[in-house]
Parts: structure tokens; sequence; C-alpha cells
């Protein structure tokens, strides 16, 4: 069996999951619009010589030349484009129809889930809205909806897809073992002593990502012997709002490759997204922080706290509109009871062991085997 693969981005964090893909499937990737690597703020070119992946010109990528290069290929199933612009509504609608007639599995997969409280933009609730209605429109040309968390589980439902459509896989993102991890001097570097307890942030600064919220609560924690990292591109935002606090560290931008040491000399792993203007869909930091034994807290505007965070036995999933008293009291929880981290590290560790790309790839090996009976 064949699978047509249709991505927006060759992200490095999705490389993984094209390998175990193509070992049950033969699969062609196709990026479209001549995007290759997408990382903010850091140079990085991993390998994919062992992927059949192609790079296609937006001219390449328009419906009707797109169809040309596809119908040259025989195969069974097609992962259409996720839906996250104009240009990608109206090519995902005009494909999932297209192939759905040709009696091709068309397969859906994308971590989007509507914002239902908060606040934001009357031009981002209306764009929210000709989702919905794109997503009903698709719904029976759309063979099977892949679906990576119970809220986007939950919004099909909403949307009355039948549940015999909705395929679940985990959502998946791995960064190096412990014992891979290549240690360098970053702790010695910014000036953290050995028992001293690190608090570890990685995403974009962003303002609906809550590190304002986060900042403002870690200087409330009052602890010299704490230092919170904070890991990702944008740094520059935040320079003046943590000036003159010698522990609060802002790295900037990190190589996939040296992630995995910043989880590892870290005690606590927060994400603690927002209402404000959008939600995170995901939010693969967490997956890669259990990976490497952390407890976890983060908040209900993000797709994985939901999925992957018990509250009380790996973490907490806290109030995104109560985010600074929230982090306070729970950041002070765990980190002042050596047990308590200690066990909640571990449940992260057994509950994250089952989130690997090989078994992601078993969901759309599944439905394009169903979709061949």
């Amino acid at each position: 069996m064949k699978l047509i693969y249709l991505y927006t981005n060759l992200n490095w964090y999705r490389i993984e999951l094209f390998r175990s893909i193509s070992k049950l499937l033969e699969c062609h990737i196709f990026i479209l619009n001549g995007y290759t690597v997408g990382y903010d703020s850091i140079e990085y070119k991993p390998e994919w010589d062992d992927l059949n992946i192609t790079f296609l010109s937006p001219k390449e990528s328009k419906f009707e030349n797109l169809c040309k290069v596809l119908d040259e290929e025989e195969f069974d199933s097609i992962v259409v484009p996720s839906m996250n612009d104009v240009f990608y509504l109206d090519l995902t609608t005009r494909l999932s129809h297209y192939y759905h007639r040709k009696g091709k599995t068309v397969l859906y997969f994308w971590e989007y889930w509507p914002m239902d409280k908060g606040t934001y933009s009357i031009q981002k609730w209306a764009k929210q809205q000709i989702r919905h209605i794109f997503t009903r429109l698709n719904k029976r040309s759309i063979s099977y909806f892949i679906t990576p968390s119970i809220n986007t589980y939950s919004f099909y439902q909403r949307m009355n897809i039948p549940s015999q459509k909705l395929i679940r896989c985990p959502n998946v993102s791995q960064v190096q073992t412990v014992q891979d991890v290549k240690f360098s001097n970053v702790k010695s570097d910014l000036g953290i002593k050995e028992n001293e307890k690190i608090i570890l942030y990685f995403g974009r600064i962003e303002e609906y990502k809550g590190i304002h919220e986060l900042i403002k609560a870690f200087i409330k924690l009052n602890r010299d012997d704490w230092h919170l990292l904070i890991c990702g591109p944008g740094k520059e935002k935040i320079e003046d709002e943590i000036k003159g606090k010698s522990n609060i560290h802002a790295i900037g931008g990190i190589k996939p490759e040296d992630r995995g040491e910043y989880y590892a000399i870290s005690d606590l792993f927060v994400l603690p997204n927002t209402y404000k203007g959008k939600i995170e869909p995901w939010g693969l930091t967490i997956n890669e922080a259990m990976q490497f034994g952390l407890p976890v807290i983060g908040s209900n505007a993000t797709g994985s706290a939901v999925d992957l965070i018990i509250s009380g036995l790996n973490g907490y999933v806290i109030d995104a509109n109560n985010l600074e008293d929230n982090l306070v009291f729970y950041i002070n929880k765990i980190l002042l009871d050596d047990n308590l981290q200690r066990f909640m590290g571990e449940q992260s560790k057994k509950i994250i062991s089952e989130y690997t790309f090989d078994n992601m790839a078993l969901a759309f090996f599944v439905a394009t085997e169903k979709g061949s009976r």
C-alpha cells in the first residue's frame, strides 16, 4: 500500500514520523510551496536523504498543477494539508473532493481545536468560524480524521463527524535519551550551583504562551536558589522584563540536538499558555520534558496538557485564566517536596513511554488499510 503525505513544512519533529510511516507503507512526502525545514532563529539541516521527499514550488502547489503531479503516482491514500490559511482552505477542500471521487482514501491530520473562551479579535473569531464551515464541507469527502488529542476528537464530534471516521493517535516528539545527551557547561556558565533547582520553559516568546505570567510568578516565589531557564526564539522581547534578575536566564533558540541537555539539568517543566488570542493546539515540549522524567505544569489552553498531565500524578493542569497565582502555588508544591518531585517525574516517564513515532505511524497505516478494504 502507498500513502501520499502532503505537508506544509518539513518540521524537524516530523521527520521521524515519516520514517516510521515508511516502515509500514510506501510513502511519498510532498512539501508544498517550496518550504524546507521550519525552525526559528537557528541554522538547522537535518538528514532526510533516506526518505522519499519532494519539494514543490508555490506554482506547482496550486490545485491543478498539484493534481497533475499526484495523478502520475499510484497510491491508496493521501493525507491532505491542514487548513491553516485561505490557500489551504481552498486546496484541501478541492483535493479532498477530487480524490474522494477517484476512490482514494483521504486522510486529514491536524492538531486544531477551537478556543471556546478567552479574548480574541473579530478577525480571529471569523477565521475560526470559517474553519468550522470548511470542516463541515469536507467531512463527507475525508475518509478518516486522524485525531492527536482529546480536544481535537471532541471538536470533530461537535461537528457531527461519525465516530467511525475518527482515528486516535499519539502526538509525538522525541529528543535524545538521557544516555545520549552530551553535557557541556550550561549550569556553570549560567552560575547555577549543583544543589539549586531549575524551572524550564521551552517555546517561542509570545504573549499567548504565558511567558509574562510565568516570569511574574517566578519573581513572586522569591527564591534565590531557584532558576528559571527560558529557551526559545524571541528573547529580546523579555530583556527589559528580566533585567537585573540574575536567576532568570533567557537562552534563545536551541538546536534540536542540544535540547536534551536543558531537559536533563532541569527539575520542573512549565508550559503556561493563555487564552489571549489563540490556544496551543498541542505543545510537543511537554512530551519532551516527560521523556526526561520531569514533573510538568501546563494550562488548560494547552492541548498536550489535557492529554498527558494527570493532575496530582505527574504534574498539574492549571486554569489559564488564573495563571500567575496557580503557577506560584503549584511550583512551590512540587519543588518544596523532593519526594513528590521524584514521584511525579517517574510517572511522567511511564505515561510518555507509549508516545512513540512507531505508534503514531500506526494510525496512518490503520486508516489506509481500512480504506483499501
